[in-house]
Order: C-alpha cells, then sequence, then structure tokens
C-alpha cells in the first residue's frame, strides 16, 4: 500500500501530442496557410519592411521634421516595421513549420513565447499613433490657427509618441504570460516541443475581460469611432474650405487615406474578434484569423505607398533621402522653424 502510495506521488502525466494545440490540422486549412501566411505575408512583409525604413528616414529629414505631423508619422513607420517583422516571425515561421522543417520550428517554438507580447506592443503602438496623427491632421486642418500653433510642435509630438508607447507597453504586459513552451510527442510517437497556451490565458474571466472587453474597447471600437469622426470632419473642411497646412494639401489626403486604409484593415480583425465569440467552431475562424493577419500586415506596408503617390513633400524629400543630398530649407520652413523653437522655449 505504501508503494502504491509512493508511485501515486511520484506520477507525471504523460505528454500532450503536438497537435492538441493547434488551431486545425486539416490538410486544406494547412495548404491555405502556407500560401496566405507562408508566402503571401511574406512577400508583403518584407516590402513592408523596406518601406518603413524609407517613411522614418524621409520624415525624419530636417525638411520634414519640422512638422509635428512628420513626427507621428515617423514613430507609425517606426511601430509599422517592428510590427511587420514580429508578424512575419510568427505567421511565417507558423506556417512553414509544419511542412518538415525543424529548424523553424525550434525557432518558432523558443521565441514565440517572448515575440508575440513585444508584437502585441507594436501592434497597440501603430493604432494609438495612427490616432494621434489622425488628432494632430484635425487641429491643422479643422481648428483655428491659435490651437494649431499651441499644440502642434515637434516637441509635443515627441512627447505624446513616447508617452503613448509607454503606456502600450504597460497594457500589454499580461501577453507575456499568455504563451508557454510544453513537451509534447508529434505524429512519430517521438519527443518534441509546441507552443500552448497557459492556464491565464484559458481562464474565461480573464480573456472575458482582457480580449472581449478591454480590446473591444480600447483597441477596436474606440480608437476605430475616434478616427472615423476625425476623418469625416478633416474631409468635410477639405472639401468644403481647402487645407491651409504648410505642408500641402496633398499630404493631408494622404494621412486622409491612411487612416481610412487603416480602418478597413483593423475592422476585419474586430469583426474576427467578434466571431470568435459569437461562433465556437475554430475549424472555421482559423480561415478568418489567416486574412486579418494579413490585412494587418498589408496596413503597415501601404503607408509608403499611399504618402508616396498621394504626397508631394514627402516623394520630394524621400528623393534627397535616397540621393543623400544635404537638406535645403526654404525661407518659410526656417521661419515656422524658429516659431516652433520660439514656441517650445515659452513651454518651458
Amino acid at each position: 500500500m505504501e508503494a502504491s502510495t509512493s508511485q501515486m506521488l511520484n506520477f507525471e502525466p504523460p505528454p500532450i501530442f503536438c497537435n492538441s494545440c493547434l488551431g486545425s490540422t486539416d490538410p486544406e486549412y494547412l495548404t491555405y496557410n502556407l500560401a496566405v501566411s507562408g508566402v503571401l505575408l511574406a512577400i508583403v512583409g518584407m516590402i513592408g519592411l523596406i518601406g518603413n525604413i524609407l517613411v522614418v528616414k524621409t520624415y525624419l529629414h530636417p525638411e520634414l521634421a519640422i512638422h509635428s505631423t512628420s513626427i507621428y508619422l515617423a514613430a507609425l513607420g517606426f511601430s509599422d516595421f517592428f510590427l511587420v517583422l514580429t508578424a512575419m516571425f510568427l505567421f511565417v515561421l507558423e506556417a512553414w513549420r509544419h511542412h518538415d522543417y525543424p529548424t523553424l520550428a525550434y525557432l518558432y517554438v523558443i521565441g514565440a513565447p517572448i515575440v508575440f507580447p513585444v508584437a502585441a506592443v507594436f501592434q497597440t503602438s501603430s493604432v494609438y499613433f495612427c490616432v494621434a496623427a489622425a488628432v494632430d491632421c484635425f487641429i491643422v486642418v479643422v481648428l483655428p490657427e491659435s490651437v494649431k500653433v499651441l499644440y502642434c510642435t515637434p516637441r509635443r509630438a515627441k512627447m505624446t509618441c513616447l508617452i503613448l508607447f509607454v503606456i502600450c507597453c504597460a497594457y500589454n504586459v499580461p501577453h507575456f504570460f499568455e504563451l508557454e513552451k510544453v513537451d509534447c510527442l508529434d505524429d512519430n510517437g517521438l519527443d518534441s516541443m509546441q507552443i500552448c497556451p497557459t492556464d491565464i490565458r484559458l481562464d474565461a474571466a480573464y480573456y472575458a475581460i482582457y480580449y472581449t472587453y478591454m480590446y473591444t474597447t480600447f483597441l477596436a471600437i474606440g480608437p476605430l469611432s475616434l478616427l472615423i469622426l476625425l476623418n469625416v470632419c478633416v474631409v468635410f473642411t477639405v472639401v468644403t474650405k481647402g487645407s491651409n497646412e504648410e505642408n500641402g494639401e496633398d499630404d493631408t489626403i494622404s494621412l486622409i487615406l491612411v487612416v481610412f486604409f487603416f480602418i478597413f484593415c483593423n475592422f476585419t480583425a474586430l469583426m474576427v474578434n467578434f466571431m470568435e465569440i459569437i461562433f465556437d467552431d475554430p475549424t472555421m475562424l482559423v480561415y478568418f484569423v489567416d486574412l486579418s493577419n494579413l490585412l494587418v500586415v498589408v496596413n503597415g506596408t501601404a503607408n509608403f505607398f499611399c504618402y508616396f503617390i498621394f504626397g508631394t513633400s514627402f516623394r520630394n524629400t524621400l528623393k534627397k533621402t535616397i540621393l543623400g543630398a544635404p537638406a535645403k530649407r526654404s525661407a518659410v520652413l526656417w521661419i515656422n522653424d524658429q516659431e516652433n523653437k520660439n514656441q517650445q522655449t515659452s513651454l518651458i
């Protein structure tokens, strides 16, 4: 009796099968996942990485960095770069590791518990940098000049971006406790490793509060509603009165398009979130989740093309950035810079 009790105390449950933590093992889905996340997302992501590097370098060029809008768009490009980079790690590696690539599988399992929360940080910061840029555009285009001079300065923009990023990091701390590496048995009965959700992530109360209510409020309906309202006001003002923005009306239009594109791409993610709540059918949801992930990367990639096609000042400064031409500030730009410096001095 004592021996059997000792054996029970030392008993360890057998390892789980690796497939038990996968959303779907259907061969048709795995083919779809490889095409969408493994190939298409990888191609779009590579373009996005290059484009966002150019966005950051261009908007931080001395000729554009004197405008608060440029600071917000540079911050958005910085955030989108790391959003695309982490998304490629999570989704491209995740797609290919199911097709007999043990090295990729090992890298994914080791890195995912850290890369996933980091990706969540940059996804959140991209949302709020876009909101900050939209608010800045609203102030510049719609509100009186006195308000613009007071709030739309590079110094305030930099401080706002820093504060927003710190808040985004704090908001996503729980994600660091949602995934864990576990030992498992593969299809051949051999020891392997897999990424599985932790008990915290599977807790019903945690999921309801953090994913359902907080996500919907702070990352979906809240920001999207605000962006729609701000964009409608800006569009109405541009159409009826024209834009007097120093960067030019075409740059205002490019920012309007960026916001509209952001709304469209992230609306799909919101729909997937609601579908996950309403429908308890993972075999159907995984298809929409892959599409949603692709659209997030597409959004982080497309901004460069909006700036390039519709923004004259961005296009001209990009040429100087690529060719390495020295910055040449016009008299108007120099005066505006001096006004910003004077305004910053009066605020200290």
